[in-house]
């Protein structure tokens, strides 16, 4: 079965830019006003969310051989708590454990480097114990795929993770929470927006396919979205990076629909639970392949999808 055609001149026309796309993301999530407008919408702390400073996000391991975790966005806001933002494009195998990976990453870097030292009373410096105290935790994937399908989760688009006590039903911590965001669970139209975070979905979704902003986005901070997202306000650099990041994002788009109709194909003729393994086998490794033409490198290609190097360079020998 050949892949579909999703080229379209209407592309050429656009007047704002895919958000959902690697530089896009990055670009609206790179202003400060506008990611502490969208965690405010979230909820996720009691407080509002008034300075935040920004951290490089390639995080290395304690050693060469450690592998590199690279947020998209990674932050710290004033009162010391950490925030990791990920858009992720296509479902990926194993995407919860890495999720779990990410989070521990952020968790383990917080532990001191060498001795703790302090001047005591005396001027002398004495050493102190690192009495295993961190700051909170908040990892927030903005997933443009179903995660959860579980009938029950058909309906909610945001959902909240955390540790809880079984017995008590009681959170065990303030400092470690999980936020998915399922984008295709999001239905609503401009006139039934009910809420800022509503407003922030709509837009996340819809951006590219508007004009103007519309009168129903009502929320400064989201129409800034707009001023920000304006092809016409790129550089040519930038507008080449853009175009480069919106057929990778297109890529990785065609390749999952191609395995997903190849595995409806396969699941007629060979039943239907093998039919979704080798469709999803052909989608992984239509993405890497796709991927690696993108002059991805293996090392990258493995970030992204959460093989090893080993089983990309088989799969680009086939």
């Amino acid at each position: 079965m050949k892949k579909k055609d999703r080229t379209s001149k209407s592309k050429e026309h656009e007047v704002f830019m895919n958000i959902k796309t690697d530089f896009g993301f990055k670009k609206i999530f790179g202003n400060k006003r506008l990611l502490m407008a969208f965690l405010n919408a979230l909820s996720i702390l009691p407080e509002k969310i008034c300075d935040i400073e920004y951290i490089p996000a390639e995080q290395f391991g304690y050693s060469d051989k450690q592998r590199k975790a690279t947020y998209d966005v990674y932050c710290r806001i004033t009162n010391g708590q950490y925030f990791i933002i990920e858009m992720q494009i296509a479902e990926q195998k194993h995407f919860t454990d890495r999720m779990l990976y990410y989070f521990g990453r952020a968790i383990a870097n917080q532990a001191p480097k060498g001795k703790i030292e302090k001047i005591n009373e005396k001027g002398e410096e004495i050493e102190v114990a690192w009495d295993y105290k961190i700051a909170g935790v908040y990892m927030i994937a903005i997933l443009d795929f179903t995660l959860f399908k579980e009938e029950k989760a058909n309906d909610i688009v945001v959902e909240n993770i955390e540790l809880i006590r079984e017995s008590a039903k009681l959170p065990f911590t303030d400092k470690c929470r999980f936020v998915t965001v399922e984008l295709p669970k999001f239905k609503k139209d401009l006139q039934s927006l009910s809420d800022i975070l509503e407003q922030w979905l709509y837009v996340f979704i819809n951006i590219h396919k508007l004009k103007k902003c519309p009168k129903e986005i009502t929320d400064k901070e989201i129409r800034k979205v707009f001023k920000e997202a304006q092809l016409n306000n790129l550089t040519q650099e930038d507008m080449n990076a853009y175009k480069q990041s919106v057929l990778e994002y297109d890529d990785v788009f065609h390749a999952v629909n191609w395995a997903k109709e190849e595995g409806i194909e396969i699941g007629k003729k060979r039943g239907r639970k093998r039919g979704i393994e080798v469709g999803r086998k052909l989608m992984i490794e239509e993405i890497v392949r796709n991927n690696y033409k993108l002059n991805m490198s293996i090392k990258q290609i493995a970030e992204f999808t959460g093989l090893t190097e080993e089983q990309i360079s088989a799969i680009l020998k086939k």
